[in-house]
């Protein structure tokens, strides 16, 4: 399995400034929405669903739908801030940081491997 510290990735402002860019850039807005989805990503440890972030947001009474997340997914698929994990459900994990991408692997007895690179 998977899994970040999220206390060791770069800064939030890191991710949100590589996103703003990317925005600004192609004359998309820089929405509260996918601002939420962005937090929501950066505090998770382990890869999570879409549908898992369409119910952590309207849990915050914001009403995303399934779509709409997908879209903030694939914009920050395209600026490889994610690790997919391609199961039966996707799952999707923000990066520890913009330039590397490497994840603790845990067995199932739940036991540290060593630090691995993905390719």
């Amino acid at each position: 399995m998977l899994y970040i510290n999220s206390n060791d990735r770069d800064s939030l402002d890191t991710f949100r400034l590589l996103v703003y860019d990317y925005m600004k850039e192609n004359k998309f807005r820089y929405s509260d929405q996918r601002e939420r989805v962005l937090k929501i990503l950066y505090s998770q440890h382990y890869p999570v669903s879409i549908n898992f972030l369409v119910k952590k947001l309207n849990e915050q009474t914001l009403g995303a739908g399934y779509a709409t997340v997908s879209r903030h997914i694939k914009i920050f698929e395209k600026l490889d801030m994610l690790i997919v994990v391609k199961k039966a459900s996707k799952g999707y994990l923000l990066k520890k940081n913009i330039d590397i991408s490497e994840v603790e692997v845990l067995n199932h007895e739940f036991t540290n491997d060593k630090s691995k690179n993905l390719p």
